[in-house]
């Protein structure tokens, strides 16, 4: 078969082509370090890069799961072991003030270190994590539990103003075990006015004075609140009568709430975390069931706060009731952290064995993805010399080509 010289022209030319998209193909795996940089490089193995992709999405999902799991139960057990401590001084306490020899005066002033303690270990109880109660259930942005005793009335917003009379002016309110009636002052009152007139009464009341407790009073958007401003396992704010209780919309029976001291606010629910396909840990302990023993458990601050008020009273039967049931409030505290740092551990072994899975599905992604580079340079410089032979050759064909067309 005869060679022209345009079948010729036209196969160096195509030869140049060829050369020359190679050549930018490799730049390109050269500078981005990858061998497949649109899915037309290999269709089926960017299918394969997609799906790694996808896998190390999930797992990283759960890694991060896993380390905020593994916080928020650190962060809980570390609780859990204060809670402990306080319970450990709590019983040395009960223990010293058991034996007989102790006079009233030293069981009332070891009570008030009891109500300290009681304070901190409510402190605990609605300690938080980025913001997030550990101890409250699901409800994780409500402070799970009542530090100071409250009265919570009801709506009288469409009664106000308010006029109080001679006629229903008195409330009869106990205060942290403490009862008195109080009258509130005649006059006609916004809800804010109100409240301050009912502290004003409750906390200028002789009896209130005498005992040495005090409350604050509050309009909050259309209730009363009476709140009691002791600290400790007695701090509660109860009222149980008087003509003006109606009108205040304080009135237990038609509403009013009362919660003293360690009142929980959170609920029963239990929080999971996905760590892996299908599986998940428990991350928290709901605060009823931690501190309030609603489960087969006891009711710790109960204990602590019966301490604190068999010490006031110099009841040695009642410090002893509270001796035994402190043991088994520890017992109760130390089997939730043996609980918590078991579901740590597995968290923690997941976690490694999910770190060594990620490390494998990267590596298979970077063997699809990712482009040898020393070779890929290697590869880039013998195409380099080979593209400017052929354009030497073809040069010179275009050369010789024209000389012989000018003969």
């Amino acid at each position: 078969m005869r060679v022209s010289e345009r079948m010729l022209f036209n196969s160096v030319t195509n030869q140049l082509q060829r050369q020359t998209t190679a050549l930018i193909k490799t730049q390109e795996q050269v500078s981005t370090g990858k061998k497949i940089n649109r899915p037309s490089d290999d269709p089926i193995g960017q299918a394969q890069v997609l799906r790694f992709e996808k896998s190390l999405e999930t797992v990283d999902q759960h890694l991060r799961n896993i380390n905020q799991l593994e916080s928020f139960l650190s962060t809980s057990e570390s609780a859990l072991q204060t809670v402990q401590n306080q319970l450990v001084r709590v019983r040395e306490l009960a223990v010293q003030m058991a034996n007989a020899t102790n006079s009233a005066a030293d069981r009332a002033n070891v009570a008030k270190e009891v109500q300290q303690i009681f304070d901190q270990m409510i402190s605990v109880g609605n300690a938080t994590l980025a913001g997030h109660s550990l101890f409250a259930g699901n409800k994780t942005t409500t402070i799970p539990f009542v530090s100071k005793g409250e009265y919570i009335g009801t709506d009288i917003s469409p009664s106000l103003p308010i006029t109080i009379t001679v006629a229903n002016d008195g409330l009869d309110i106990t205060v942290d075990g403490v009862s008195s009636n109080v009258t509130i002052a005649a006059g006609t009152y916004t809800g804010t006015q109100l409240a301050t007139a009912v502290q004003t009464a409750i906390n200028g009341d002789a009896t209130f004075q005498t005992a040495g407790v005090s409350v604050t009073g509050t309009f909050d958007t259309d209730h009363l609140v009476i709140t009691s401003t002791a600290v400790g396992g007695a701090s509660n704010v109860n009222i149980t009568g008087g003509t003006a209780e109606p009108l205040l919309g304080l009135a237990s029976g038609g509403g009013a709430i009362n919660r003293p001291s360690g009142t929980y606010l959170g609920d029963s629910a239990e929080s999971k975390v996905l760590i892996g396909e299908g599986a998940t840990i428990t991350k928290n302990i709901p605060g009823d069931r931690l501190f309030k023993g609603t489960i087969g458990g006891i009711d710790i601050f109960a204990v602590v706060g019966g301490l604190q008020t068999a010490l006031e009273t110099n009841d040695l039967n009642g410090i002893q009731t509270a001796l035994a049931n402190l043991d088994r409030a520890d017992d109760q505290i130390s089997n939730a952290r043996t609980l918590l740092g078991a579901r740590l551990k597995r968290a923690e072994t997941d976690g490694s064995m999910l770190e060594d899975l990620r490390l494998t599905l990267a590596t298979f992604k970077s063997e699809r993805e990712n482009v040898d580079i020393t070779r890929a340079i290697s590869d880039l410089v013998q195409q380099q010399n080979v593209l400017e032979a052929t354009r030497a050759t073809f040069a010179k064909l275009i050369q010789r080509s024209l000389l012989d067309f000018l003969r």
